[in-house]
């Protein structure tokens, strides 16, 4: 649950989530601490409205600078970057969404040449543990070496069969991944306008690759 924190003797209310550029997203360039929110209500003919503005954790400090930014202005400039990721003509479009599928075939070439060698390998350590169990059986070798190459094997086996398991995984999820980035990238501006604060960090959040503090 989020957490507000009212000022005494001020209108200033700190929230810790209730933000789009708040909880750690970004960090002050003079110091490196994590930038803060500070919600600020202000009451006018139709009712309140909140107004949002960020500045380091350590604004406060010796020597530190003094700056303050409203949330309309990080949003123009979220906006201007945006703006500088969408291609300029159809043509240049689909020339785009071209390459992107041609590298997505040779990556998939690659993975399919990855998880086919896996696969001999997995049926190769199979094999082995067949053979070691007609050794058994032919009572060739003695219980505790059957146990312990046993024991090997299987985890041998294990492992393969995570490896297999996440290279299909990759493989499904990888194969249109690139194109609905690109598409992704092309209206992102449109979907920024449009957010709420949790779909905005939702968007951040696809773009820096990681989840974001909650």
């Amino acid at each position: 649950m989020c957490k507000r924190k009212r000022c005494s003797g001020t209108q200033k209310v700190y929230a810790s989530h209730e933000s789009v550029y708040g909880s750690g997203l970004i960090t002050c360039g003079h110091c490196g601490r994590p930038v803060v929110v500070e919600i600020k209500p202000k009451k006018s003919k139709t009712g309140t409205r909140e107004y949002r503005y960020y500045r380091c954790a350590g604004y406060a400090a010796k020597d530190h600078p003094r700056h303050r930014l409203g949330e309309a202005e990080l949003d123009r400039q979220m906006l201007a970057i945006f703006q500088s990721l969408k291609v300029p003509t159809r043509a240049i479009h689909a020339w785009a969404v071209k390459v992107i599928q041609a590298k997505a075939r040779s990556l998939q070439k690659q993975k399919a040449e990855a998880t086919a060698r896996l696969q001999r390998q997995l049926q190769s350590v199979q094999n082995q543990q067949d053979r070691l169990l007609n050794l058994r059986l032919l009572e060739e070798i003695d219980p505790d070496t059957f146990a312990c190459k046993r024991a090997e094997l299987q985890s041998r086996v294990d492992e393969l069969k995570l490896h297999l398991e996440a290279h299909d995984r990759q493989h499904q999820e990888n194969a249109d991944l690139a194109i609905r980035a690109f598409e992704l990238s092309q209206s992102l501006t449109e979907k920024w306008l449009a957010a709420d604060i949790a779909e905005k960090r939702q968007i951040l959040e696809i773009l820096w690759f990681e989840p974001l503090p909650r």
